[in-house]
């Protein structure tokens, strides 16, 4: 078996959230001890395209692997290109949300790709090197690799993927990352302490909204790492890198309140001084006065939560599955707690009307939150609503490059896409243009850097 040299790429994109890539640190780590592997965030590291072509001058990598969001795509196929004029023979691979959401799709549109990877590629992706550095690439040998998509002729041929048990198994590989170069605030402006550093707990999502990609990406089943293992990384993170902030980037942190107690009881033992948030959503129905509680003592402030909208007519629409008196008393309890409270907001939902959107942007100004997001409405290959959209002819022209969370890239019946970047802004607008909100923000302030990156946010919030 021959030693490979891997290069792991998260593509350039402008986005107002720069953090390390823990799916390429996961896959890495399964390799990193019989290859050699770089992960090259051009995020992070500002690698347009060019700068792409120069980097890969005189290397001679085996393999070139790109993660790809559906905003990505366009992005991934030039430097796809790029990788296959400046090395020939590499094998170049992609992974991520979009392959796994419409893998042969994806694989159509990126041409040059040789193989996608769909789900959670940790095991797939070892199969995979180990194929290639034994000179073991035969169809045969690749119909044994869970999750992998690739094309014969005109034929595609996709294997059966797997979800992993044992989560503990595989950690992220935290020193490809240079984490210490990523900014204070990966989620875009706010935090308590730095540097901060995410973290992934749990994988997996039960629930039914018609939107999301979360359940096709990493099953309905959610699973867990063992309470000793976040801690464990939490404290080499601390120690190694000098972390104080943990940001937890999961969908359902708090689905199991035993494992959440545990967690908790175990950081406040510890005392290591961290404080947390979590930056990505979590379920109001799963919470409880005790838990948070306890999650504030262990140095939980912030969290955010997914309302959506402020209709119960689009809930129902999106199958969202939480009530307005619900996600009333929880954001209430929420704030009795003393912690902060950020909504993500959805307009411009399939079958929403302007009235609609107006009772969101009046629900957003009247709960207790500390800060809103509100998103336009975007229609990921492969959710149950895009294939809703596709079967009535109602998906046409969609530009991949707008499917950032700033952008708007579809809107429904009786809204026009101008209409609804209009109402966005009034949304943002109503609701930060308020006293108590504007001066909560100025206190929250840690330097002139994150003030200008803030300006930077707004602005293309704004457009």
């Amino acid at each position: 078996m021959r030693r490979l040299d891997i290069l792991l790429v998260k593509p350039y994109q402008r986005v107002n959230e720069v953090q390390p890539p823990l799916g390429l640190g996961y896959i890495a780590s399964t390799v990193k001890r019989k290859h050699n592997i770089v992960i090259l965030d051009c995020i992070k590291d500002d690698v347009s395209l060019e700068k792409f072509r120069s980097i890969l001058k005189g290397k001679k990598y085996d393999i070139v692997g790109f993660q790809c969001y559906t905003v990505d795509l366009n992005t991934v196929r030039e430097y796809a290109k790029a990788s296959r004029k400046a090395i020939p023979k590499s094998i170049i691979i992609v992974g991520g949300p979009q392959p796994t959401l419409d893998p042969i799709n994806t694989l159509k549109y990126l041409k040059i790709v040789d193989y996608a990877f769909v789900g959670e590629a940790e095991i797939s992706f070892l199969k995979f090197v180990e194929a290639v550095a034994s000179n073991r690439v035969s169809i045969s040998v690749l119909r044994k690799i869970p999750g992998i998509v690739f094309s014969r002729g005109k034929k595609y041929i996709q294997t059966e993927r797997v979800f992993m048990e044992n989560l503990d198994d595989y950690e992220p590989s935290w020193e490809l990352f240079n984490i210490s170069k990523y900014p204070n605030a990966p989620h875009g402006a706010f935090y308590k302490q730095s540097p901060t550093a995410p973290l992934i707990v749990t994988r997996g999502c039960p629930f039914q909204c018609t939107y999301c990609g979360g359940p096709l990406i990493s099953g309905r089943k959610v699973r867990n790492h063992s309470v000793d293992y976040v801690i464990r990384q939490i404290e080499i993170l601390n120690q190694k890198y000098g972390i104080k902030e943990i940001h937890i980037e999961d969908d359902n942190f708090t689905m199991k309140i035993q494992f959440v107690k545990e967690f908790c009881e175990k950081l406040i033992e510890k005392n290591l001084g961290i404080t947390w948030m979590c930056p990505n959503g979590i379920r109001l129905d799963t919470i409880n006065e005790d838990i948070l509680n306890l999650m504030k003592k262990s140095g939980l402030y912030s969290v955010s939560v997914g309302i959506e909208s402020g209709s119960d007519r689009i809930r129902k629409l999106m199958k969202k599955n939480l009530s307005t008196k619900t996600i009333t008393e929880k954001v209430e309890l929420i704030h009795k707690s003393g912690l902060g409270i950020i909504g993500f907001f959805i307009v411009g939902f399939p079958g929403e009307r302007i009235e609609d959107i107006e009772k969101t942007i009046e629900f957003a100004c009247k709960l207790p939150l500390k800060r809103a997001t509100f998103s336009a409405f975007k229609p990921f290959p492969g959710t149950p609503v895009y294939k809703d959209l596709v079967k009535e002819g109602k998906i046409k022209g969609l530009k991949w490059e707008n499917f950032s969370l700033d952008k708007v890239v579809w809107s429904p019946a009786g809204i026009s896409m101008k209409e609804l970047k209009g109402l966005r802004r009034k949304a943002f607008l109503k609701f930060y243009l308020r006293p108590k909100i504007l001066f909560q923000m100025l206190r929250e302030i840690r330097s002139f850097e994150n003030l200008k990156f803030i300006l930077v946010r707004i602005y293309r919030w704004l457009g």
